[in-house]
């Protein structure tokens, strides 16, 4: 009997390990849009707060920072790092810490979250300087 409760709680365990998370699924029974902050492939700062970001596969999200972010208009590095957990997944609503290079001054860290996705038509109607 204990042993049959030996085997069955890691297989319980691994079971949940694979059903999506409570945070991953919105009040609707859609999915939250993420992205791998590590996988971004491009930036532009927009009107502050915005940034928007292009994500490996093409989609572009709005992040907003909380405070101003010194150097975020002259910035040539971003890097995006999730404030709660290990992954490098983040989805609309996430807070972030966004550490900016610029070419010749030292780096700046700030905080972030995640606004939304924006579709292919919002992104098409962003002004060509704030597209990324």
């Amino acid at each position: 009997m204990i042993r049959i409760a030996a085997l069955s709680l890691p297989i319980l365990m691994l079971a949940a390990a694979c059903a999506p998370g409570p945070d991953m699924v919105m009040a609707d029974g859609t999915q939250r849009a993420c992205f791998m902050s590590d996988r971004i492939i491009n930036f532009r700062a927009g009107q502050s707060p915005s940034i928007y970001v292009k994500a490996l596969g093409g989609d572009v999200f709005e992040v907003q920072t909380t405070s101003y972010c010194s150097g975020i208009e002259s910035a040539n590095t971003l890097a995006f790092t999730p404030l709660v957990g290990s992954s490098t997944r983040t989805c609309v609503s996430d807070s972030l810490s966004v550490d900016v290079a610029v070419a010749g001054a030292s780096s700046n860290r700030c905080r972030a979250r995640v606004v939304r996705q924006l579709s292919a038509e919002e992104v098409a109607a962003l002004p060509s300087r704030y597209r990324p």
